[in-house]
């Protein structure tokens, strides 16, 4: 097979790559040498373009998001990612300042808080609403602008802080996979 055809790079790395699927180790060096030895960069270029396209595959396969499957491979099945307690990302929960037990009184009765998600992926600032107020803010924004957006919103029963911990590590077991930002 000649590596430098149109078309053969994407060839050679896709047979490079089920080589590697096989087991068949003397068949994956051969296919990886030659492809090299014609055009380093592109044959890497190639077995990129075959990984990722094998990413975004597998992630609307597995309706998750492609970052998610990426990560998947290092860490381990997408079933033990998402479901996993022992996998769960760490994140941080970053309220806006120091809140003592009247502060949590006064958040939970008036039925929302914005806080900070903060782990390996970045920060996510997300509000969390009780359903009430976000009944109320809906009505406002709707009356008064004629519609609501928002990236992400998170609905709890009440907005204390147990409830929001609860809720903010589950969204994590899941890779935030529910949080649409």
């Amino acid at each position: 097979m000649r590596i430098g055809r149109p078309g053969a790079g994407r060839s050679a790395a896709g047979e490079g790559v089920a080589a590697y699927l096989a087991d068949d180790d003397a068949g994956v060096y051969n296919l990886i040498e030659a492809a090299v030895r014609e055009d380093a960069v592109t044959a890497a270029l190639h077995l990129t373009g075959l990984a990722a396209d094998a990413v975004a595959e597998l992630a609307a396969a597995t309706k998750t998001r492609p970052a998610q499957v990426l990560r998947s491979l290092v860490q381990g099945p997408l079933s033990s990612v998402n479901h996993s307690p022992k996998r769960q990302p760490e994140v941080q929960i970053v309220y806006p300042g120091a809140m003592d037990e009247h502060d949590w009184a006064m958040t939970e009765a008036k039925g929302w808080i914005e806080i900070t998600l903060r782990s390996a992926e970045g920060d996510r600032t997300i509000p969390f609403y009780d359903p009430v107020r976000l009944a109320q803010d809906v009505v406002d924004a709707t009356t008064g602008t004629g519609y609501f957006a928002a990236s992400a919103v998170v609905v709890i029963p009440a907005v204390t802080r147990e409830a929001i911990e609860a809720v903010v590590a589950r969204i994590a077991e899941r890779g935030y996979t529910d949080i649409i930002c």
